[in-house]
């Protein structure tokens, strides 16, 4: 068997075979955010995260972690076969007893092997390749020159689509930034998380959250929340931009005036010029959504006329109609 095929989980985390679940929890995490592809662009990278988070499915789990073990003290005695030190029913002096065949090799081995990484009968198992020099880990290829199974399935792994949640939020808490709980499906059952949305978010913006490995007591996989914004009463907002339509009368909007108008981050004063029309555009620069550069909000006018409903009302649109010679179809048609 060729010990250079074998891919070493614990030199892969850099961890002692002696480390606690504790601590290789704590390195898994803190190389998955050194290495994660989105935020480190070295080349190798994504190779790198890939080995970490195929180490740590393996030794991040109690049980397969027991199994593999086994595969790993089985290499460090020779790979199964005789040595000084080392005797067919006897220890490899390091806590683990195997049993050896005629061959040289454990007939549980290849049990291990399929529970660990499915394969299906001898006659389909990379491992009896391992008799004949190779050993079907990751990075290492059996005699006839096929990658290990294991490689495969992460391969695969990577085209699966990552499983999208839709989130509603208002347009304050977008602008705001919020925290958000969450129920997920772990491998402990439902559990709420928090979910943290940072002050800007966009709508359809999306947040990768997880990629614990299964079997652990973080989130199993990755999962992305889609923002999506909810409509509000008085705003509409495009990217970061909002828009908001002002009510004007109309002695307001042909003479002036200041008015209070909301904004996502609380009200402000606002001077209207005189002889304003309705449709008129007014800007508050950096009024919008936070960014770089934060969003502006587009306050538009909108004339509203009272209803004439008494005499004295009556009476007054009708002096108003005697002092303006105003035809406002006059440029129209």
């Amino acid at each position: 068997m060729d010990p250079s095929q074998f891919k070493d989980y614990y030199k892969v985390l850099g961890v002692a075979p002696t480390a606690d679940q504790g601590e290789i929890k704590k390195t898994f995490r803190k190389l998955a955010r050194q290495f994660h592809p989105d935020i480190n662009k070295e080349p190798g990278s994504e190779a790198r995260f890939k080995d970490i988070s195929s180490a740590y499915d393996i030794l991040g789990d109690e049980s397969k972690r027991q199994e593999y073990d086994i595969l790993y003290h089985h290499m460090q005695s020779g790979g199964g076969r005789s040595h000084p030190g080392v005797r067919p029913g006897g220890s490899s002096g390091q806590g683990f007893s195997f049993e050896f065949g005629t061959d040289g090799t454990s007939p549980n081995i290849e049990d291990i092997f399929n529970r660990l990484f499915g394969a299906q009968g001898s006659s389909q198992n990379p491992f009896s390749r391992a008799r004949s020099g190779g050993f079907p880990f990751p990075g290492g290829q059996g005699a006839d020159g096929q990658e290990g199974r294991l490689r495969g399935n992460n391969q695969r792994k990577g085209r699966e689509k990552t499983p999208e949640i839709q989130m509603d939020v208002t347009m304050e808490e977008a602008f705001q930034g919020c925290k958000r709980p969450l129920d997920v499906q772990t491998p402990q059952g439902v559990k709420q998380i928090l979910v943290t949305l940072p002050a800007g978010i966009v709508d359809g913006q999306t947040i990768r959250i997880g990629g614990g490995s299964k079997g652990s007591d973080m989130l199993a996989g990755e999962r992305l929340i889609k923002v999506k914004i909810v409509a509000h009463r008085l705003f509409r907002l495009t990217v970061r931009d909002v828009e908001l339509d002002l009510p004007l009368s109309p002695w307001e909007a042909a003479l002036g005036c200041q008015v209070t108008v909301p904004t996502l981050g609380g009200q402000v004063r606002m001077r209207i010029p005189a002889n304003s029309q309705s449709g008129n555009r007014l800007l508050l620069r950096g009024k919008g959504l936070p960014g770089s550069p934060p969003g502006n909000q587009t306050v538009i006018v909108r004339i509203h006329t009272p209803e004439a409903v008494s005499p004295a009302q009556i009476e007054a649109y009708e002096r108003f109609a005697q002092a303006f010679s105003f035809d406002p179809r006059g440029e129209v048609f």
